[in-house]
């Protein structure tokens, strides 16, 4: 049988790095366009978040001091943001393999960011459905679609399935729920598509959500620092130190990642992140 992985938005690696490295010069003297992150940042369930690059995902589930997405969105230890530039909080992968398996991560918040709340399902981390239970994603770009939770290939630890619901780059890390329960039972990750005696079958992929003993066993609680906003480059003088922040945000993500446990995990889900299936 043959599988093959459709994913949302991936980063694509340090673009341009030594061109920004050495422009970063030139913005000593012009100054960079990086403003000073305003107190209460908030998060709300489907919303936007990207990296310092552009990678953008969606925000499918927020507590009181994370919000959860998916793994692919980014390195674990990037910094994130939200579509204004303020800086929300940084990316922490829930299992070391990153999207390589179980794709799903959580932004933990950094100081002064909150949560608004989950208008979309309610609050509510819930268990997998069984197969033939309604599942629904309501995208943030393309709107709510539903469909069957189903048996699906089985190929990575905590990766469930359901029949397929149209979805497009950008919706990655949006809430999978259950209609008329709320709270949320999954993440959406992406599509499988799977060879079947000739024929192209198209599944559509979600994380589960942590199970309790695993919420209270994360490395990673409370608040991180918060870093300064990225605003846009008012003059061409200050591109170079926007472009200096990018790569170094990459830069510590590929980092921390490398430093949490490296193994085969690790460089699994670090080649994953760059499109490369190990």
């Amino acid at each position: 049988m043959e599988v093959t992985e459709v994913k949302g938005e991936k980063m694509r690696g340090l673009k341009n790095g030594l061109v920004a490295a050495a422009a970063a010069f030139i913005a000593v003297a012009g100054g960079q366009a990086i403003a000073q992150a305003a107190p209460g940042v908030s998060v709300t369930q489907g919303q936007v978040v990207m990296t310092a690059e552009g990678a953008s995902c969606t925000v499918g589930y927020v507590e009181g001091d994370r919000a959860w997405t998916a793994a692919h969105c980014g390195l674990s230890g990037q910094q994130v943001y939200n579509e204004f530039g303020q800086h929300v909080g940084t990316l922490r992968w829930f299992k070391p393999s990153g999207a390589a398996e179980h794709d799903l991560a959580y932004i933990q918040f950094a100081a002064g960011t909150y949560s608004a709340g989950n208008p979309k399902t309610g609050d509510g981390i819930r268990p997998v459905p069984a197969s033939g239970t309604d599942v629904c994603i309501n995208g943030r770009l393309s709107g709510n679609d539903c469909a069957q939770a189903i048996n699906g290939p089985r190929d990575f630890d905590g990766m469930n399935y359901a029949n397929n619901i149209p979805k497009v780059n950008g919706d990655s890390g949006s809430g999978v729920y259950v209609p008329g329960q709320p709270g949320v039972v999954g993440i959406y990750q992406g599509g499988t598509v799977v060879s079947r005696n000739g024929q192209r079958v198209f599944f559509t992929n979600y994380a589960r959500m942590p199970y309790a003993n695993e919420l209270a066993a994360l490395p990673h609680k409370g608040f991180v620092a918060r870093r300064p906003d990225i605003a846009t480059p008012r003059n061409i003088v200050e591109v170079p130190g926007v472009e200096l922040r990018k790569v170094g945000d990459h830069a510590e993500g590929l980092a921390t990642t490398s430093s949490e446990g490296f193994g085969l995990d690790a460089i699994r889900g670090i080649a994953n992140n760059y499109g490369i299936i190990i």
